[in-house]
């Protein structure tokens, strides 16, 4: 199971593609209902309320008996509120002698909107099965915390770590693994719950508890001298791993990241809170929506069909698709451990960086950049103008000779 936004549970059961139908299910039987009820009570309103309130206990009742724990408690305030505003919105409807054309156009847009809705969410759970994703440079390895890391492993020589960043895994490093693979061995993985790496058990899928399997990871493979390679939650993750063990780290790599403190005041302060909270929970649980409007945004060309589909596939699954809409909350979250991060990148100052800029991601402005450009007195900034947040997307060729030029040159 895979996090979800500051602790709202989310429950497949409960999810928009079926509940919009089954709540035009009962709004519809609620009216044929009605009538008879008005011909043999005096109160059909009242009437109408009980029977759907009870419906809605019966429910309950049978979820709290056969349904996984907690659903019962979840459902509850949703469908006694909905049993209620059904008992109230189908009488008016129906007491009514005449609709206006407002009212009607209103009603049939409002049917127009939940029917797209429900069609959006169901398609948006179709995929093939995530065996498929693994390809020939694909292994896994569990680690002795008992997480389960798929990593991507090709070449030899110096060392290259990539890491990812939300919502992504290692898939977004292929173009860059393919051509450095000649001269270096490029290593990228999956973090818990994301991509095809499963979490062990109480796994919190905090930055900090994912900065440490990094850690974990980079021992137990025996990686030495190693250049991170780190974008978005990749810088966090990475340098936070890095002050704690710089012995181990020789070089850095980073673009459209950060590595410090976000107030709620600043542009990615607010974009944590939307991007974080239940409004953001609810596209992405129900339509994967964060994670496909963030990729979509986060390139200036648009990405051909298949790749955008490959991107997303781990994503889809419904039991996986939160942690897409949890991290953006970590941003304003996870405060001590931005702390924490800032305050290790002065045992990281001696080493060698290079620096992306991508002009056009607004999310990680020239600000951060110079932030990085003082954290690292030994750096190569390298300025992208037609690049946005998944910079590698838009400029893969320049990228990777970019960071040919910033490695020692390959022995044969």
């Amino acid at each position: 199971m895979t996090p979800h936004v500051r602790g709202i549970g989310f429950f497949p059961a409960l999810r928009f593609a079926v509940a919009a139908p089954a709540c035009l299910l009962v709004c519809v039987a609620a009216a044929f209902l009605y009538p008879v009820l008005a011909g043999r009570t005096s109160r059909p309103r009242l009437m109408l309320a009980a029977v759907l309130v009870g419906f809605a206990v019966l429910v309950l009742g049978g979820m709290a008996v056969w349904g996984p724990e907690g659903l019962a408690l979840a459902a509850a305030p949703a469908l006694l509120g909905s049993a209620v505003a059904a008992s109230w919105l189908v009488a008016r409807f129906v007491d009514r002698p005449r609709w206006s054309r407002v009212g009607t156009a209103a009603l049939l847009l409002v049917g127009v909107l939940e029917a797209a809705g429900v069609v959006r969410a169901v398609s948006s759970e179709r995929a093939s099965p995530m065996r498929e994703l693994a390809d020939a440079g694909s292994r896994f390895i569990t680690l002795p915390s008992g997480a389960r890391i798929h990593y991507v492993e090709e070449g030899q020589g110096e060392t290259l770590l990539f890491l990812h960043g939300n919502p992504a895994w290692s898939y977004q490093w292929r173009e860059l693994i393919r051509g450095l693979r000649g001269s270096y061995r490029c290593v990228a993985l999956d973090y818990p719950g994301f991509g095809l790496s499963e979490a062990p058990a109480g796994f919190g899928f905090t930055p900090r508890e994912q900065s440490l399997v990094v850690q974990e990871f980079a021992e137990q493979l025996q990686l030495r001298d190693v250049t991170l390679v780190m974008q978005d939650w990749g810088g966090p993750i990475g340098l936070g791993f890095a002050g704690r063990r710089p012995e181990l780290v020789k070089r850095v790599v980073l673009g459209s990241t950060w590595a410090w403190p976000t107030s709620t005041r600043e542009a990615r302060g607010i974009f944590s809170v939307i991007a974080g909270g239940p409004v953001g929970e609810f596209l992405q649980l129900n339509f994967n929506g964060f994670a496909s409007f963030g990729l979509q945004n986060g390139v200036v060309h648009a990405m051909p069909t298949d790749v955008l589909e490959t991107y997303l596939r781990p994503f889809v699954p419904l039991e996986r698709r939160g942690i897409a809409a949890f991290y953006p909350g970590q941003i304003t979250a996870a405060t001590a451990y931005f702390q924490e991060v800032e305050a290790g990148l002065p045992r990281l100052a001696d080493k060698e960086a290079l620096l992306f800029w991508a002009h056009l991601d607004q999310g990680f402005p020239r600000s951060d950049t110079e932030r990085f450009e003082r954290a690292f007195p030994k750096h190569r900034t390298v300025g992208l103008p037609n690049a946005n947040h998944f910079f590698f997307e838009d400029t893969a060729d320049q990228v990777v000779a970019e960071v040919r030029a910033f490695m020692p040159a390959a022995h044969p």
